[in-house]
């Protein structure tokens, strides 16, 4: 029986409420927080993509993408356009505005990655990052 105290899920929760925290502190002062980043990291490295398809890359839902992209949008980070090859679809794309937080993001990145893995060596993060990107793949 899983020890309810010593177990894989209770630690990477407890990791996950600590990288929130310290993404939200480093991006609520440029008007993103951890919901929203990704949209923009995510169009960053490739635009023009579906709602839907972007959805899926960030893993969230149809209805929270949405609303995501509906307060992007709003921020001037953002702009939808219709896909010339899908009336029903929108394709999306990042404004200057949009693309001048990439550094904003890259370094709430690193310091969140910083803040969760204080006290390991470089070596361990290395090895902590292929461990959690071996248990995540067949997720994605």
């Amino acid at each position: 029986m899983t020890d309810f105290f010593d177990n894989e899920v209770r630690y990477v929760g407890i990791l996950r409420r600590h990288m929130v925290k310290a993404l939200d502190s480093e991006l609520s002062p440029h008007e993103l927080g951890h919901g929203s980043y990704k949209y923009v990291y995510a169009l960053l490295y490739q635009e023009g993509v579906t709602q839907k398809s972007l959805a899926e890359r960030v893993g969230d839902d149809k209805a929270a993408a949405t609303r995501v992209l509906a307060r992007l949008q709003a921020q001037g980070l953002i702009r939808r356009l219709p896909d010339p090859n899908d009336g029903r679809a929108t394709l999306i794309y990042l404004t200057d505005e949009g693309r001048s937080k990439r550094d904003i993001i890259k370094l709430a990145l690193n310091r969140a990655s910083d803040a969760i893995t204080t006290g390991l060596t470089a070596q361990e993060r290395s090895n902590l990052r292929a461990l959690l990107k071996k248990a995540a793949l067949p997720l994605v």
